[in-house]
């Protein structure tokens, strides 16, 4: 896919192919396996939370029960930013894993730093590439004229989730504008126990949930011939907003500034937040825990057209892996029949392929619809701009800093929009 472009995948699209699905879903554990010798790969997944963790393990223990060649040794014990370290660190030293997790962020650096091995060669002969969406495959090139990259088994949009109970309460509407969203959350809070936002301070990822905002205000971030707007007018006045849910209107929780997602998650699933903009993913047990009380809605806009973030992610060969046939092979298990369809239905995640989309686990959500009635407006940051890796690896602390009001806003984008320029 191409900097900050929006993936241009209609709903009517999103479910064609279903005549094909029964076949497909069955093809990963009827072919006859492709290594005919007894080889062992190791792959590193990341996991959220344990029942995430327990979905990898599921998935492994599958394919080396029904794969009489190969065996894959997992390790599941890290999110995903401990795991892009550990990795790298790893392969530098020359013991990294055969496979591992990633998410469309990092994957141009794992290309353009020589960890990763492109697919290419392998995903050209496997009969079930044509079941990929073609904007699936898009993002698995990263940028045109690239090769195949990497193998995405899911995609995963961000959606609003508000506490529906609490807005008719108020006699208040679903936000559907940032204004809406803003007022909403200073409304609904009543700290300690009823959190208006619940807002993310730790990591790169928790500015990811104001991206498609800022896009929805103009702001590209980073253009198609490179430039940068990101400390533009427009992007200052979004964050002030944002920032502003913590540090003016206290419609955000006291401890966001050293908050990740575990600690967000236990605060949704626990009643206590108004209003989250994360991924679908969380749907499965944020509905266990809050049934109809929870409901979703697109990501609210600034300006006349909505954005939704929409990241794929699933697993990548190493470049130094020496059983790079049996690799491919455990990767389209990943991607196929019940692995896809655990790392989609039942994580919370849309399928990638086509016969997948179109299965009642899937249509039936109403989580998952909102998202895909949003597919036209789906929509990623310039990953694959050679200065994002930097950005995104340095930005963590300014953030903190202008939670905390050490730095102001302006400073703040001053800042990241010189490491997308590689000027710091």
């Amino acid at each position: 896919m191409t900097d900050t472009k929006t993936i241009r995948t209609t709903r009517r699209a999103a479910l064609r192919g279903a005549g094909a699905a029964t076949l497909l879903a069955g093809q990963a554990f009827g072919q006859a396996p492709a290594v005919r010798r007894k080889v062992k790969i190791s792959y590193w997944g990341w996991a959220d939370n344990p029942v995430h963790q327990k979905m990898s393990v599921d998935s492994v223990d599958m394919f080396n029960k029904s794969n009489g060649f190969v065996t894959v040794e997992l390790d599941a014990t890290s999110l995903v930013q401990e795991l892009r370290k550990k990795v790298v660190v790893a392969a530098a030293a020359g013991a990294g894993p055969d496979v591992a997790g990633t998410v469309q962020t990092h994957v141009q650096d794992w290309f353009e730093s020589e960890i990763l091995h492109p697919v290419d060669e392998f995903f050209a002969k496997w009969p079930e590439r044509t079941d990929y969406f073609a904007t699936a495959v898009d993002a698995m090139r990263s940028k045109p004229g690239q090769p195949v990259l990497y193998m995405a088994n899911s995609i995963l949009p961000y959606i609003l989730y508000y506490r529906a109970d609490w807005f008719a309460e108020a006699k208040l509407e679903p936000p559907k504008t940032y204004e809406a969203m803003i007022a909403a959350a200073k409304a609904l809070a009543q700290p300690p126990n009823r959190i208006g936002y619940a807002l993310r301070g730790m990591d790169y990822f928790a500015v990811q949930p104001i991206e498609p905002i800022w896009a929805s205000a103009g702001v590209k971030i980073v253009d198609e011939k490179g430039n940068v707007d990101f400390d533009s007018p427009a992007a200052i006045a979004v964050t002030e907003r944002w920032v502003g849910m913590y540090t003016k209107d206290k419609s955000a929780q006291a401890t966001a500034v050293n908050d990740r997602y575990p600690q967000l998650f236990a605060l949704m699933e626990q009643g206590k937040g108004a209003l989250w903009i994360y991924g679908t993913h969380a749907n499965p047990q944020l509905n266990a825990a809050l049934g109809d009380r929870i409901q979703p809605i697109r990501t609210p806009n600034v300006g006349a057209k909505p954005f939704t973030l929409a990241n794929p992610e699933g697993l990548f060969m190493l470049k130094a892996c020496k059983e790079k046939e049996a690799a491919f092979e455990f990767m389209t298990h990943m991607c196929s029949g019940e692995p896809a369809r655990i790392f989609t239905q039942k994580r919370g995640l849309l399928p990638v392929r086509q016969t997948l989309a179109n299965e009642p686990g899937i249509q039936d959500n109403r989580f998952f619809k909102v998202a895909i009635a949003e597919a036209a407006n789906w929509w990623m940051p310039p990953f694959a701009h050679k200065n994002w890796t930097n950005y995104q690896d340095k930005i963590a602390p300014y953030w903190q800093q202008a939670l905390r009001e050490e730095i102001t806003v302006k400073q703040f984008h001053e800042q990241a929009a010189k490491f997308l320029r590689g000027q710091a």
